[in-house]
């Protein structure tokens, strides 16, 4: 080996956990812990004799030691999980800590070398708190967090660079059903790496779920037969739930297993069948089933031009204990059609996947490693393989919608983009000459649903600094980041100055309860007047090719440069210019719905009249109302009167809208009939070229952010 100490791959899971590293040819090997056993259990019990780990924690649990805690993973992140044992408090990362310190000890007695790096491996849906407080624990344990992986991503890693051929291109998905989470992910494996698409998951959902259910069915037999309640004793308590993992785990190779309770002199004797089981987890395996086919819906949604379908998938990769359960197998095959991949030890293909991670990352400033591991089949083959993850979740912040009645999350930067990812918004600030102490606060989520209370609120930032501007009004960029360990980073800056914002991040307050009410009951809020967009690209085919590309890139960025806490964004398409108009995207505040709405853009010759669908779409909204029209003038129409005639009647409507309030800009450009665009134009007509979309939206977005033209 390099005279470098290795740095290792740890699975730290809610059951189990491992550590693997790479020898120097490529091939992992698992470093056994002090009971000489290849997967500790992830326990922890506090004993006058010290803190024991593992084997020796579970033993203790089960004989009812109430010093013992387990299946705290769970509780990553949540500031209102503590413990306290022999005066001390402790959270999830606390433990968590603890069992890593053990897991290092332990491996560098295996390995014979101090160990001070690591990749440690997560649940793919874990939130920022709960990626970062897996960095902050393995810190506390002594080690270098070179890099938070997910699960299933590891998973791949394993088996794409084992398993799979090298010039092959495939489409895999990762079924991960652990202890205590569940996880799917969908990628690709090709000869340049590994492209994770998308993912999804449930991190509260796992095997122990499937245990609480027979124990629900064995304690409800007992009941009825004594009339008493075993659960009230706790030794009791884990002597069930010894034997219901022990009947679970022989039901995966027996049709049935027996369970004997025995509490106050009382005592039953249960069998339950592998029928009953899955009867009972029916809606268990069911969630993972939905979980699966969201996942493929979703990245569908986003990648109309190539959708994946089940038959299109190559594989089911199964990992985690629980995916011993005949149950997920028989399921596996009847969403993909074809048996699961099966030839890799579920309890250890995590782990080895963070190894080959630590390896890659290592390699990078070890000539001496990445030499030894070019010198072997499996460790090139290791180091040229590209491993390109996503981001899990979605980045926004609360804002207001339309007409100030509700709190919205407004989505930033979205999810399932490449990792590191960042995306930066603009957010309209009042400045006044006499407040020399400006602040502005910013409410950061994480979650896809539109209800700000069904995300998790990272953080309240407050940025300061702010420069006054003549105009009443600052422009303020800020940024959203997610790092390598798909960690949140956040920063902004004045855009017509360009200076950098200081920024602090402050406590979540513990009276949150004005986010249920409506903005305008808000004692001190500030009423800014919502602007609602809607923006017409024309979709003929004489737009088709660059001019096509470049006016959907434009209309992203303009939707980059406007503060979606106080706007809205609509999608119109419009075929011919005339009569057929679909309006795809009612307007919204969602970046991930407008980006997916322009991205699907496609021809439709079914609809109404433009100005009429602009004016039906805003007539009612309250505040500002713009739409933007980009043509290329070629309008239909048989021959000259008809189209005059049809031009009159749009001429028609667009002062309809013009005299409801709503301004509309008119974007020409080829062949364009100058004055039809003025006509139906109040705002600006201007002329334009495909290379110049970008610029014309980008001005049109400063004008309507700033008031100057």
């Amino acid at each position: 080996m390099s005279n470098m100490s290795p740095a290792v791959g740890i699975d730290l899971g809610t059951t189990y956990s491992a550590v693997v590293y790479i020898d120097d040819k490529g091939q992992p090997v698992i470093l056994n812990n002090s009971d000489g056993k290849n997967i500790t259990p992830s326990v922890v019990a506090f004993t006058p004799e010290g803190i024991k780990f593992g084997e020796e924690a579970k033993k203790l649990q089960a004989d009812g030691n109430e010093n013992v805690v387990s299946f705290f993973k769970r509780r990553m992140g949540d500031l209102s999980f503590s413990l306290k044992f022999d005066g001390k408090e402790y959270d999830a990362k606390d433990l968590s800590g603890l069992l890593l310190g053990k897991l290092k000890t332990d491996a560098e007695l295996a390995l014979g070398q101090k160990i001070t790096q690591a990749v440690i491996t997560v649940p793919a849906y874990f939130d920022n708190s709960q990626r970062q407080s897996t960095v902050d624990a393995g810190k506390a344990a002594g080690l270098e967090v070179l890099q938070i992986i997910s699960e299933p991503t590891a998973a791949a890693i394993t088996y794409g660079v084992t398993k799979v051929d090298a010039d092959s291109d495939k489409t895999f998905m990762v079924y991960d059903l652990g202890g205590g989470t569940f996880d799917i992910t969908l990628l690709k494996v090709a000869k340049d790496g590994i492209t994770v698409l998308t993912t999804n998951g449930d991190h509260e959902l796992g095997g122990k779920d499937w245990d609480q259910k027979i124990v629900d069915f064995v304690v409800s037999k007992f009941e009825d037969e004594f009339s008493c309640d075993p659960t009230s004793d706790m030794e009791t308590m884990n002597e069930i739930l010894v034997q219901v993992e022990k009947a679970k785990k022989q039901l995966s190779s027996s049709t049935t297993a027996k369970i004997s309770v025995v509490f106050e002199r009382h005592r039953g004797s249960y069998e339950i069948t592998r029928e009953k089981f899955d009867e009972l987890t029916e809606n268990l395996l069911e969630t993972t089933k939905n979980l699966c086919n969201q996942a493929l819906g979703e990245y569908n949604e986003k990648n109309l031009d190539a959708k994946i379908t089940w038959n299109q998938i190559d594989g089911v990769l199964l990992v985690g204990g629980s995916t011993r359960m005949p149950q997920v197998a028989k399921l596996v095959k009847e969403m993909c059609g074809k048996e699961p991949i099966t030839g890799i030890k579920v309890d250890e293909v995590v782990a080895v996947g963070a190894a080959m991670k630590a390896a890659q990352l290592t390699a990078q400033k070890n000539p001496q490693l990445k030499t030894l591991l070019q010198g072997s089949k499996q460790g090139g083959r290791l180091l040229a393989t590209k491993i390109r993850d996503v981001t899990s979740h979605s980045l926004g912040m609360i804002a207001e919608n339309t007409d100030r009645s509700a709190y919205i999350n407004a989505v930033i930067l979205r999810k399932d983009k490449p990792i590191p990812s960042s995306d930066t918004r603009v957010l309209n600030y009042r400045t006044s000459a006499k407040n020399k102490d400006m602040e502005c606060d910013v409410y950061l989520l994480q979650g896809e649903s539109e209800n700000p209370w069904q995300c998790s609120i990272l953080g309240r930032y407050i940025f300061s600094g702010i420069t006054h501007e003549k105009t009443g009004k600052a422009v303020l960029e800020i940024t959203y980041k997610y790092d390598e360990n798909s960690i949140v980073n956040v920063s902004g800056r004045q855009q017509s100055t360009g200076k950098q914002l200081m920024m602090r991040v402050e406590p979540i307050p513990d009276d949150m309860q004005w986010m249920y009410d409506s903005p305008k009951n808000r004692a001190g809020a500030t009423e800014s007047e919502h602007l609602t967009v809607l923006i017409a690209i024309d979709t003929s085919a004489s737009m088709s090719g660059r001019p096509f590309v470049l006016a959907k890139n434009a209309a992203k960025e303009f939707m980059q440069k406007m503060d979606l806490s106080h706007c809205s964004i609509g999608i119109i398409r419009t075929p011919d210019g005339s009569n057929n108009a679909s309006l795809l995207l009612e307007p919204s505040q969602n970046a991930n719905k407008i980006i997916s709405t322009i991205d699907a853009l496609v021809d439709n010759w079914n609809g109404k009249p433009l100005f009429e669908i602009i004016y039906e779409t805003l007539a009612q909204v309250e505040g500002q109302k713009f739409a933007i029209v980009l043509t290329d003038g070629q309008w239909s129409g048989a021959d000259v009167a008809s189209v005059q005639s049809q031009r009159s009647e749009q001429v028609k409507q667009a002062r309809r809208c013009h005299s409801d309030g709503i301004q509309i800009a008119s974007l020409g450009f080829g062949s364009i009939n100058e004055p039809f665009l003025k006509a139906v134009a109040n705002w600006d007509m201007i002329v334009t070229s495909p290379e110049r979309f970008a610029e014309s939206f980008s001005t049109i977005a400063q004008v309507l952010n700033t008031g100057e033209r």
